[in-house]
């Protein structure tokens, strides 16, 4: 196997840490950069820190929620206990559909691809069709919410009306993104905004439910870790700077997000999804 460069390292990382928290796919990316960069040495136990990389950026920009999320849960007080048990039900449609297809879907996108009748599809023209429905089912939905807010200048609520049915359908659309291309903090902000929350909870809300199921992604394949200080030192080193590279795009790409909703709109990253989408399915 080719070994991990430092520069394969850091530009994977990079990919990572951005594209998990924009809503444009890191899954997706992650295969249009295998298929079209054609970085090497990209291993299950790389991947897997840099998954462990992105759930320290959440924690990161999001820690005075967790934090008061956690003493609520505790006391009682406050929306925190809501908010946690709404977090825990959004992950029940992810962890049960990742359980049951995410091997399945993992090959079909990323190694194997398809045949319709004769003529074969790519692994990354795929991704290219889950590229463009991302842009207009769920991007140009969340889209056309925050304009028409801004219009009637409304702003949704806040976990003050969080129920465990909404949370169900934000989860819903969270496993959904278990196909790579379909852009999990996409489609989950664009069911949130739809179920009426607002802008700046719906963000936040997105990205403590990806918590859970980035860590169960980690427990997940926990025979990887066993292997991952295997590697040689240059190796090893080559993927700390990766990893390290993902936990400082992933902390800004969030920060980015929040301020992004609070005050603007998406409709750059759906024009930027079609344009890849059409470069992957026209490769």
């Amino acid at each position: 196997m080719t070994e991990l460069t430092m520069l394969d390292a850091i530009i994977v990382g990079a990919v990572q840490g951005l594209t998990e928290f924009l809503p444009v796919s890191s899954s997706g990316h992650l295969v249009f950069t295998k298929y079209f960069y054609g970085a090497h040495g990209v291993t299950g136990p790389y991947i897997l820190m840099l998954h462990a990389g992105t759930l320290v950026a959440i924690i990161a920009a999001l820690w005075k929620d967790i934090v008061r999320i956690v003493s609520e849960t505790i006391t009682g007080k406050g929306y925190g206990r809501s908010i946690f048990l709404a977090v825990v039900v959004a992950t029940i449609p992810g962890g049960f559909f990742g359980y049951f297809f995410a091997n399945r879907i993992d090959k079909l996108f990323l190694t194997t691809g398809l045949k319709i009748g004769n003529f074969p599809v790519a692994p990354y023209q795929l991704v290219g069709v889950a590229f463009i429905i991302t842009a207009t089912v769920f991007i140009k939905q969340a889209d056309q919410i925050i304009k028409k807010r801004t219009g009637e200048k409304t702003k949704g609520f806040g976990p003050e009306k969080l129920t465990w049915v909404t949370a169900l359908k934000i989860g819903a659309a969270q496993a959904i993104a278990i196909i790579p291309g379909i852009s999990r903090s996409g489609a989950t902000i664009a069911t949130g905004l739809k179920c009426g929350l607002s802008r700046d909870f719906t963000a936040r809300f997105s990205f403590l439910m990806s918590i859970p199921i980035i860590l169960g992604a980690i427990l997940s394949e926990y025979k990887e870790l066993n292997i991952i200080f295997n590697y040689h030192p240059p190796e090893f080193k080559a993927m700390l700077v990766g990893v390290l590279v993902a936990m400082i795009t992933g902390y800004l790409a969030i920060r980015y997000m929040i301020n992004l909703l609070v005050t603007g709109d998406l409709h750059k990253f759906a024009t930027y999804l079609w344009i890849i989408g059409l470069i992957c399915i026209a490769s």
